[in-house]
């Protein structure tokens, strides 16, 4: 039985908390995800396992800067966002620790370290929850309508424009979309041709990380 996708709200207001809601949840998702595996590593399958590692911390990174370089500096003309920002460089020397560790054991297996990689992700899971919660909060309709409904419409515009421009779709796409249950599916909203046809060919690039990700990509 197909499971029946929510609607992706119209209101630029509640539009703005819901992306967000959205990609919050990828990467919550990715990171419980990403501790559990971690426990029981696939050995036999390493470089797939690291790929998936690096993916779910590259997206991240790439959405902080998609922040950082437009949604906030716009936000932040009638709005603070001095939280996110700091909680955004408290936890990124922490997945620049992690993402060294996986390029090492990529050019070695040997180097493989996953106690290592789950002390570094433990040691960053309050900072990192308490923001993907925070943010979400702080993206409340009612506290966004200090701007106008074009003023918004505008923010997210430009923030799509730059996301879609300095991401990977190889990895940010698939990578979004296995972390996104059915029910939600209708985001990202992709045309017809695309979610049918181009999804799985981008998706078959780096398959083999996908199967550690808890939903089917398409």
């Amino acid at each position: 039985m197909a499971i029946e996708r929510l609607p992706i709200p119209t209101d630029p207001y509640v539009q703005t908390q819901f992306i967000m809601c959205r990609v919050h949840f990828a990467f919550e998702t990715a990171f419980y995800n990403t501790l559990k595996l971690l426990e029981k590593p696939p050995y036999n399958d390493l470089d797939n396992f690291l790929g998936y590692c690096e993916a779910w911390c590259t997206t991240l990174i790439g959405h902080h800067d998609s922040e950082e370089t437009v949604m906030f500096p716009y936000l932040q003309r009638k709005l603070d966002f001095a939280d996110e920002l700091a909680q955004h460089k408290k936890m990124h020397d922490a997945f620049d620790a992690f993402l060294s560790r996986i390029a090492l054991a990529k050019k070695d297996h040997h180097a493989f370290d996953p106690k290592g990689l789950i002390q570094i992700l433990k040691d960053a899971e309050d900072n990192l929850m308490t923001h993907l919660r925070q943010e979400i909060e702080d993206l409340a309709p009612e506290r966004l309508k200090v701007f106008t409904c074009e003023e918004i419409s505008e923010m997210l515009e430009r923030t799509e424009k730059y996301a879609m421009k300095h991401s990977d779709p190889v990895i940010g796409l698939p990578f979004v979309r296995s972390h996104t249950p059915p029910e939600y599916k209708s985001f990202p909203p992709l045309p017809w041709v695309m979610e049918r046809l181009l999804l799985p060919l981008l998706a078959m690039r780096h398959s083999g990380y996908w199967k550690y990700s808890p939903y089917s990509v398409t």
